[in-house]
């Protein structure tokens, strides 16, 4: 065999042992980079992962935030509304006995003071509702400050409900008795016999023994003397039995009824004990908290 012959042979030899090896690298090099391709997808998914869990924790962060100041939003209107109904009830409240005398003589005869009582019941039943609305609001704490409130203003209101339901009662009588009257009409003495009752009733703050016979309630003592005198005179004239009936019950429960500035003063308090729940419940700033203190410490001031 000549010198070509072999070189082709060797030529064939190389080439068949290089094409192998030429198919072993090129594996080699496709795996390393499948490996490096895994890990950059590996480590890109982490990274999303990790992108979308910070975007959610913000997402949810923000939804708690938002929510947060929702619930306070509608909180503060909860409390703030209680507030302007119990001042709309004190108004109410005090425009039934405001005045002179005759001021309030005229506002019964024009039919001003029906209009007033009626003005009165819408701003109880205003209260009452934003009472509930607080109540469902919560928390516990305001929710239970705002019943001592309500029921302060309804004490409150109470007294002036009364105070005009007597002296509109009052009025009717003076005015049948200053009509023309048949001669022995019981009114006059009917007048006298509630007069004589309230300045007994009076005076028995200062005398314990009449106290205790008020209170038990005895039959022959002098207060239940003039009452059953009063009713006998009441009986003889149903004309005017509701408002006799008014006068009599008002001069016999003297003793039963709340003092106004009690009324005024336990008000206040219930309003201050609110004032500072809400102020608790709404977590307000430091300057605000400082506004709401000085509310609490000035509440409206009523005679």
């Amino acid at each position: 065999m000549d010198l070509q012959g072999i070189g082709a042979i060797a030529a064939a030899v190389v080439a068949a042992v290089g094409i192998p090896a030429a198919l072993l690298v090129g594996r080699w090099q496709m795996r390393a980079a499948m490996r490096a391709a895994e890990e950059a997808g590996r480590a890109g998914i982490a990274q999303a992962e990790a992108t979308y869990r910070a975007a959610l924790d913000a997402v949810r962060a923000e939804a708690g935030n938002a929510h947060d100041q929702w619930r306070r939003s509608l909180r503060r209107d909860a409390y703030s509304e209680l507030l302007l109904a119990v001042h709309r009830v004190r108004t109410a409240a005090l425009l039934l006995t405001s005045g002179s005398s005759d001021e309030r003589r005229a506002r019964i005869a024009s039919g001003t003071l029906t209009t007033q009582r009626a003005a009165l019941r819408e701003a109880e039943d205003s209260l009452t509702a934003a009472w509930l609305v607080v109540t469902l609001e919560g928390p516990r704490q305001a929710a239970v400050a705002a019943e001592g409130l309500v029921n302060a203003c309804q004490a409150f209101s109470k007294t002036h409900k009364i105070d005009a339901i007597v002296e509109e009662a009052q009025h009717s009588l003076s005015l049948a008795n200053q009509g023309t009257l048949v001669p022995g009409h019981p009114l006059p003495d009917f007048m006298a016999t509630v007069e004589e009752l309230r300045q007994l009733v009076i005076e028995s703050y200062e005398h314990e023994e009449l106290i205790r016979e008020i209170v038990r309630g005895e039959q022959d003592s002098p207060v239940n003397r003039l009452r059953n005198r009063a009713y006998e005179l009441l009986n003889q004239m149903p004309e005017l039995h509701s408002p006799g009936l008014t006068v009599l019950a008002q001069a016999t429960i003297t003793l039963d009824l709340d003092d106004r500035e009690e009324t005024v003063s336990q008000l206040n308090r219930a309003q201050c004990a609110f004032l500072a729940a809400a102020q608790s419940a709404l977590d307000v700033e430091a300057g605000t908290q400082s506004h709401w203190s000085d509310l609490s410490h000035h509440p409206t001031r009523n005679t």
